[in-house]
């Protein structure tokens, strides 16, 4: 993946980190322990698969389906001689072919959307959402910023709410709320093989 940065564009790496600090604290086991544990997305698997074999971790492919409600976006950078802006929002996931978009809001830079797209989503560990803002213009439009998002908290959390900064945006955040519907599945070690 590419970035503009002062119109270059830059790779850009997208990482998800588990922090341990040295100073052990009370009732915190070390997650890098030579014995086997399992991860905090392993344990929900575990609960919603009636048991889950350690071996099997690479086997496994989340599926469900992510539901996305685009709220409101706040502070959007003005596109126009006016000040203003007509912004709206594309949403798709990296691995799939469908794009989703909301409705314009006109002459605004702090828009309200309040819509709902699904997401049918056949491996949420290994894909990406990608949600990005444009300004409509009478003659087509201009890219304003984007939100790479992983599934992973949806995944563990189930539903929640938050606030992302606009990347490659001068200002601007997006106010999205998540909710997932799991239905994991297991590869068929023979089919694999």
């Amino acid at each position: 993946m590419y970035v503009e940065v002062n119109g270059l564009f830059a790779p850009q790496v997208h990482l998800e980190l588990l922090y341990y600090p040295f100073a052990k604290q009370e009732g915190v086991s070390n997650p890098f322990a030579s014995q086997i544990q399992l991860t905090s997305l392993e344990k929900v698997l575990k609960t919603e698969s009636n048991g889950f074999d350690v071996n099997q971790r690479k086997n496994v492919i989340v599926r469900g389906v992510l539901s996305v409600t685009v709220i409101s976006a706040e502070d959007i950078p003005a596109m126009d001689v006016m000040g203003k802006a007509d912004p709206f929002v594309v949403l798709y996931l990296k691995k799939g072919e469908t794009k989703k978009k909301t409705r314009v809001v006109t002459e605004t830079l702090n828009p309200i959307w309040n819509q709902i797209f699904d997401f049918v989503v056949e491996d949420a560990l290994h894909d990406l959402l990608m949600v990005e803002v444009w300004d409509h213009d009478t003659f087509g439009k201009d890219y304003v910023g984007r939100c790479i998002l992983t599934l992973t908290r949806a995944i563990l959390e189930g539903e929640f709410q938050d606030t992302y900064v606009l990347q490659g945006a001068k200002s601007g955040k997006l106010n999205l709320h998540f909710k997932w519907t799991p239905q994991p599945i297991y590869r068929d070690r023979d089919r694999d093989q």
